[in-house]
């Protein structure tokens, strides 16, 4: 992980800092601290329900959005979107490889509060996470969204993004990987 954050700034598009949205307000993007793991964790329940997930599907803990985000190894950053102090959105990313490329972000989630989309917040959040990438040497950015959910596919779509729909998603469980393991 980097040691340090830089982002370039350009307002109404990307940077960390306050930008002025489309609709008028003003929206704060920042990166997320030791002391915003409980705000995190509330934006990722709300990610969740969004999904139609039930708020119990999030296991991670703040403790271990601390340990994993803020302890001695980080592996992921976060950015927080903010209005008057209030996060109303986030951005979770880390670094992976490409065997082909060399280093590369993916963006884990990127959430906007329903209250605050169509603001244009999404797409700053979106933008920088890209400057960041950018700025950072990253070949490219890479992440996932649910086939049934259209608006966020159409506004992905609308940003340049390339659907790859060769590719075909695979995991391991908790459970499979003990599985695969022989581990009971």
């Amino acid at each position: 992980m980097a040691a340090e954050t830089s982002c370039p700034f350009k307002e109404q598009q990307y940077g960390l800092g306050t930008h002025t949205t489309k609709k008028g307000t003003k929206v704060t993007i920042r990166l997320a601290t030791e002391a915003d793991v409980g705000t995190i964790r509330k934006l990722i329940v709300g990610l969740a329900l969004y999904e139609k997930e039930p708020e119990e599907t999030v296991e991670v803990t703040e403790d271990e959005l601390r340990r994993d985000g803020f302890g001695a190894q980080p592996v992921f950053r976060c950015l927080l979107a903010e209005v008057e102090g209030v996060a109303i959105g986030f951005a979770l990313f880390f670094y992976n490889y490409s065997t082909w490329q060399g280093r590369c972000i993916y963006l884990e989630d990127l959430y906007v509060d329903e209250s605050a989309r169509g603001t244009g917040t999404g797409t700053l959040l979106l933008k920088t996470v890209a400057a960041i990438a950018h700025v950072e040497g990253c070949k490219r950015m890479s992440w996932q969204a649910l086939d049934w959910n259209t608006p966020a596919l159409d506004f992905y779509k609308a940003l340049g993004a390339n659907r790859l729909d060769s590719w075909v998603n695979l995991r391991l469980g908790e459970k499979e990987l003990t599985q695969l393991l022989g581990i009971s």
